[in-house]
């Protein structure tokens, strides 16, 4: 970027006011990454939640035989599972690094309003800035007054918005609720696999001490037994829309004489919003 120094532009930009130029340039771009950070925070939980609607519709009795049985059926669950496979990741990923440059362009845009001379400097040394002929005169007052006003307003806008956007995630009391339907499905699929691997040896369903579980302890979850071989997952606390207590289960039953099954049931609360939360329960406890 080049200083010139001819007829017109007399009164041009110094190397200050340049900076603040700059700054408040860079001040607008973290504004709009911010709001674009705030519509991918939006498509995200909107995205999240009919993905979660229609793995529910479909895990049911009556959506396992429309699967089954129609073509649009098997090819909208095609579209589901693409969307939280491919989809939700991307956008999840997106959003975080779009806060992320929108609160570093902030600070940097704020260096710039608030120290120009140093960052003037610095580019200058970097040869980012060249001044063509020497130091410009200053800008008349009254414009400088006004580019200053700009930039502490538009300052104030980029960093009340990155603020907002910050508060707003780390208070957000459902941030954390993936994490938790993890350590539900996850110790699940653990109590499954050690009853599963007692049974193939001994061709029977063996007690939590005999398969070798011990419930961890948990501040979302109380792991129970329930009679001598089934376990079960009690919610400590609401889980969004999925109320308090609800409570998850794995049961097992032994079938067949000569060669003995071994059946696994895994059932969900009774209620729309925990479906909705953990909608693939079974397959993740049996994967």
């Amino acid at each position: 970027m080049d200083f010139e120094n001819t007829g017109r532009l007399e009164e041009g930009l110094s190397k200050s006011r340049t900076i603040r130029v700059l700054g408040i340039c860079i001040l607008v771009l973290a504004l709009v990454l911010v709001v674009l950070g705030f519509a991918l925070d939006y498509a995200y939980g909107y995205a999240s939640h009919v993905v979660d609607l229609a793995l529910a519709r479909y895990n049911n009795f009556t959506g396992k035989i429309a699967l089954s049985s129609f073509a649009e059926d098997q090819q909208l669950m095609a579209v589901v599972q693409s969307v939280k496979k491919d989809l939700l990741p991307l956008i999840a990923m997106a959003k975080s690094w779009t806060f992320v440059f929108g609160t570093l362009l902030a600070l940097l845009g704020g260096a710039c309003e608030i120290f120009p001379k140093w960052i003037a400097t610095a580019l200058l040394k970097l040869h980012i800035l060249k001044p063509a002929n020497g130091e410009l005169r200053e800008m008349p007052e009254a414009f400088r007054r006004r580019l200053k006003i700009l930039g502490i307003i538009v300052g104030a806008i980029a960093a009340i918005s990155v603020t907002v956007g910050l508060v707003v995630h780390f208070t957000d009391p459902n941030r954390d609720t993936p994490a938790k339907v993890q350590e539900l499905e996850k110790e699940a699929s653990r109590y499954y696999a050690l009853q599963k691997a007692y049974f193939q040896k001994h061709q029977a369903i063996g007690t939590w001490k005999e398969i070798g579980y011990t419930a961890p302890a948990s501040e979302n979850f109380a792991f129970e037994k329930q009679g001598k071989y089934s376990w079960r997952a009690k919610s400590l606390m609401p889980l969004e829309k999925c109320p308090e207590a609800s409570v998850w289960k794995v049961t097992f039953e032994v079938t067949g004489f000569f060669s003995k099954e071994l059946k696994t049931y895994a059932s969900r609360p009774n209620s729309e919003a925990c479906e909705t939360l953990t909608p693939e329960f079974r397959k993740h406890v049996l994967r």
